[in-house]
């Protein structure tokens, strides 16, 4: 990485969240366009697994943390 891309890192992680958001949209919009090829049906249905998955984990999680707050 390059010193002027390490000085642009460091300074992004000093921003506040929504400056970040902004920053970062502001660079994906920015980014050439990309075509990664035609979905395979298998790496399409792993990654709904994988979604799904950590969603299920994310909703426990918040359940359990729910009945040790109340």
């Amino acid at each position: 990485m390059r010193t002027a891309t390490a000085k642009l890192l460091s300074e992004f992680e000093s921003l506040p969240a929504e400056e970040k958001q902004q920053f970062v949209r502001e660079v994906i919009h920015h980014l050439p366009p990309w075509d990664s090829g035609q979905l395979n049906e298998d790496v399409a249905a792993a990654a709904g697994d994988a979604l799904a998955a950590t969603l299920g984990e994310e909703e426990r999680a918040s359940q359990a943390w729910g009945r040790l707050v109340v």
